[in-house]
């Protein structure tokens, strides 16, 4: 949530349609401030004709209030389909008075703060559809002067699914710390109870559950479920009834389920969940407000869930529950290894594969929130891959460079889409925060333990052989050689292809510009391994 005065804040066009602060509410007099005095009354009702048009035809939400009553005067026909009310519905009520704002404090704290300043924004405020389902919004109101009356504009923009593709990717980013940790615990583990033990306090710790447990179906004729590890505030919790996994009423929760079907079963909302009734209170009292049950099969065939309960609602994405389940599925190969005394040689090859898998589900996340974004990191992956072959590198070496290229702007996480998306040059400020994405991308990764340095591979694609580089300043040997690969491979794409600020510059341009710095800023090898795959080779970038 960002709030601030109007000075603090300079708003841009409302979602280009008007100003934030236009001067005159375009249904009350907005053509006549516009018009001169000498304009034919047809060139003044063309005039306003145009910019209703413009309110009914805007692809976000606009409402129009009383800067006095706070009550709603006009609304338009994108924001009565976003939340499901009628424009009676609307009309004359107060903000808190519509469903959708159903936090009334807040939004009577809101009028009261916008009378203040004449300006607030939230970039993430929840709302509800009158049908229930919640949406994500940017929202902006501002009071403006209309011939001496004030009057409250306020933009909504849908930003539901960007919002959630960031929920999923901070999530994937959760699982795949812990299933890293979990690994090493299958490396480490001696025991099958210190295994099952590590892994509940693995999800508590690293992953942020507020209680871990695993559960064990008994396949005696009662069909009860036993908790064979906890780790988390439990308190009694899994005692409070006899957990079974029979086709009954008292089955029928997320555990019983997952063991009778051997699929991922959750709630995103235990407070609301119809399954959850028979255990709503006793969850809630001890700050549970979701649960997810991951099944796996012990080598004897018996079922067991690795079970989570979460201190918030949670999304549970398909990306986080894929990772959950290679985290089960890792683990019921953990207990059949210790079981067996199985070699660990095979399960490091597993382990490796584990990773790239995960390594890809991080690059599809990012995909579904920037598709711009992944097309580029899947462009740089390829021509690394070409010029490392050219260089001799060993195809391990190589397949470690390839994975760090597939998500080396992992980091832009942290920068609000609009920015990256801006058709025009980047202010100061903006590009200072671009810069920044070496060292997120470094943060999230490091210390997830991979055979190769991919969290330094991704911090260093910036820097360059001078120091001119970003974030680090780092010069010559102290960068790695995969580290070059990547920043030539990163620059020869950007260069080559379109940009949201400007058209493509084309190949050529690109590799006069690594010419130009062979040596100087770019390592001299790299680029000429680079040159060497386009110009020998006839290597091409697929758009």
């Amino acid at each position: 949530m960002q709030i601030g005065t109007q000075s603090a804040f300079r708003p841009p066009l409302a979602f280009g349609l008007y100003p934030v602060r236009p001067p005159c509410n375009p249904h009350k007099g907005f053509a006549k401030n516009m018009i001169a005095p000498s304009t034919t009354d047809h060139a003044l009702r063309l005039s306003e004709a145009r910019y209703r048009r413009l309110f009914e035809t805007a692809q976000d939400g606009i409402l129009l209030l009383n800067a006095d009553t706070a009550q709603i005067e006009d609304v338009n026909p994108f924001l009565i389909n976003m939340l499901g009310y009628s424009y009676d519905e609307f009309l004359g009520k107060k903000l808190w008075e519509i469903g959708a704002f159903k936090d009334t404090a807040l939004s009577i704290d809101m009028f009261i703060e916008l009378k203040a300043t004449r300006y607030i924004r939230y970039d993430n405020l929840p709302l509800e559809r009158k049908d229930g389902r919640r949406v994500s919004v940017e929202y902006v109101s501002n009071i403006y002067d209309c011939a001496g009356t004030d009057v409250i504009q306020c933009n909504v923009r849908d930003n539901t699914t960007r919002h959630l593709a960031e929920i999923a990717l901070s999530a994937t980013s959760r699982a795949l710390k812990m299933l890293s940790e979990s690994n090493l615990a299958l490396l480490s583990s001696t025991t099958e109870p210190i295994l099952l033990a590590e892994y509940c306090r693995i999800a508590v710790e690293t992953g942020g559950y507020r209680m871990a447990c695993i559960a064990l179906a008994d396949t005696g004729p009662d069909q009860c479920i036993q908790t064979i590890a906890l780790y988390g505030q439990e308190d009694g919790y899994l005692a409070v009834g006899p957990l079974t996994w029979a086709a009954t009423e008292q089955g029928d929760g997320p555990i019983g389920r997952a063991i009778r079907s051997g699929q991922v079963q959750f709630s995103e909302d235990i407070a609301t969940d119809p399954v959850m009734t028979l255990w709503r209170a006793e969850a809630l009292q001890r700050g549970y407000h979701s649960v997810i049950a991951v099944p796996f099969s012990l080598p004897s065939g018996m079922m067991a869930c690795l079970v989570l309960y979460g201190e918030k609602r949670d999304v549970w994405s398909a990306p986080e529950r894929k990772l959950l389940q290679e985290m089960a599925a890792d683990l019921a190969f953990g207990i059949a290894a210790l079981r067996t005394a199985a070699a660990k040689v095979q399960y490091e090859q597993n382990l490796q594969v584990s990773l790239e898998q995960t390594i890809q589900v991080i690059a599809d996340t990012i995909e579904e929130r920037d598709a711009y974004t992944a097309g580029h990191q899947r462009r740089v992956a390829s021509l690394c891959t070409h010029i490392a072959g050219e260089l001799g590198l060993p195809a391990d070496r190589i397949r470690g460079l390839h994975l760090a290229a597939t998500i080396h702007d992992l980091g832009k996480i942290s920068v609000p889409a609009e920015i990256l998306a801006k058709p025009r040059r980047l202010s100061a400020m903006e590009f200072g925060l671009v810069k920044e994405h070496p060292t997120i991308g470094f943060e999230i990764l490091k210390k997830v333990t991979f055979p190769w340095p991919i969290a330094t591979i991704i911090h260093q694609h910036h820097e360059r052989l001078d120091g001119s580089g970003y974030p680090l300043g780092l010069t010559g040997e102290a960068l790695l050689l995969e580290s070059k690969i990547l920043a030539v491979a990163d620059v020869v794409e950007a260069m080559a292809l379109h940009r949201p600020y400007r058209s493509a510059l084309g190949l050529e341009a690109a590799l006069d510009e690594i010419t130009t710095h062979r040596g100087l800023t770019f390592d001299a090898s790299v680029v000429d391994a680079c040159l060497r795959v386009f110009r020998d080779q006839g290597y091409h970038l697929e758009v």
